[in-house]
């Protein structure tokens, strides 16, 4: 494992906090293989990150197949309904 700075620490968490989705799970599984032996917990205790999502990334990496992110099926309703849930 190689010991990272802070100032190096902090740049790639904000480089991090930049992306999203699958570039973003990408970016942390990389990141996890070239400092950290690919593992998931080192990036959660160094950098905060989920271990999930660096371990699903890893993942990615390893197959080729991209989960697909389906944030409309979060149930997000829309605001009019929210506020005729909230009257009553």
């Amino acid at each position: 494992m190689t010991c990272l700075a802070e100032q190096n620490i902090a740049t790639i968490k904000d480089a991090a906090k930049k992306l999203t989705g699958a570039k973003r799970r990408a970016f942390q599984a990389q990141v996890a293989i070239d400092y950290l032996n690919s593992k998931a917990y080192l990036a959660e205790k160094t950098f905060g990150w989920d271990r999930k999502t660096v371990t699903l990334g890893l993942n990615e990496l390893r197959t080729g197949i991209v989960c697909v992110d389906n944030f409309k099926a979060r149930d997000n309703k829309k605001r009019q309904q929210k506020i005729c849930n909230w009257k009553s």
